[in-house]
């Protein structure tokens, strides 16, 4: 990256003079596509939901694998919550090969689409392709992703630490949640945090004492890296891992 070619062509990049294609550079372009890509709609920043990595043969082979797909995959949700950003429908990831590409040249292209459930490999057998609607997750990937983290700031849990993904997390006193609190002007089942187009939303889970997100009393909000959720006397912090 740097050269006067990848500063001109845009979603173009490429070519790496000092040495193999990282998945760094690959992971800068595509967080260039998701926002340069991104359209305000009445629903919020609305960015596409589907995406090609294209890669020269060499490279192709060198670094295709599920491994990198899941990798990218969770490096672009992270990049929706930092950007305040918002993706309707499915996810998916393709990643390709093509002959024209030399070594350290690579493509990364994006669409808005519907996204239809697929095997994990497309009909083309030098295409591999990542869908969170029917990814069969392998043994050597992690079994969860973890997008964001959960951190007592203030209160007689401080320093108790969540980290959370996709799944539905509820919090409160009772020993059934996932993050269990101590304070007792907190309501047993006191909110839940739910993954709603790639985002988290804190909700009331219709607490005695209410739900505040940086200081404002609310039902439910949409969450920030940064924002502080308050229950009871307890403070929490939300942040993007």
């Amino acid at each position: 990256m740097g050269s006067f070619l990848q500063k001109i062509l845009p979603s173009f990049f490429g070519h790496n003079f000092t040495g193999d294609l990282e998945p760094a550079e690959i992971r800068r372009a595509l967080e260039k596509e998701i926002t340069e890509r991104r359209k305000q709609t009445k629903n919020g920043n609305i960015v596409p939901n589907a995406y090609k990595i294209r890669l020269g043969t060499e490279d192709y082979q060198r670094l295709s694998s599920l491994r990198l797909m899941e990798d990218m995959t969770v490096f672009a949700e992270k990049v929706l919550i930092l950007s305040d950003s918002f993706m309707d429908g499915n996810f998916a990831l393709r990643l390709g090969e093509d002959e024209s590409l030399q070594p350290g040249e690579f493509e990364v292209l994006s669409q808005y689409e519907d996204v239809k459930p697929k095997a994990a490999a497309d009909t083309d057998s030098n295409t591999l392709v990542l869908s969170k609607s029917d990814f069969t997750r392998p043994l050597n990937l992690p079994p969860v992703r973890r997008l964001a983290s959960l951190r007592v700031i203030r209160g007689i849990d401080a320093k108790s630490y969540l980290e959370i993904g996709e799944r539905k997390v509820y919090l409160g006193r009772r020993d059934q949640n996932d993050f269990i609190l101590t304070d007792l002007n907190v309501s047993r089942l006191h909110a839940s945090i739910e993954y709603e187009r790639h985002r988290h939303f804190v909700r009331d889970a219709g607490s005695l004492n209410g739900l505040f997100v940086n200081g404002e009393k609310t039902a439910e909000a949409c969450l920030l890296s940064g924002d502080e959720i308050g229950m009871g006397n307890t403070l929490l912090r939300y942040e993007v891992l």
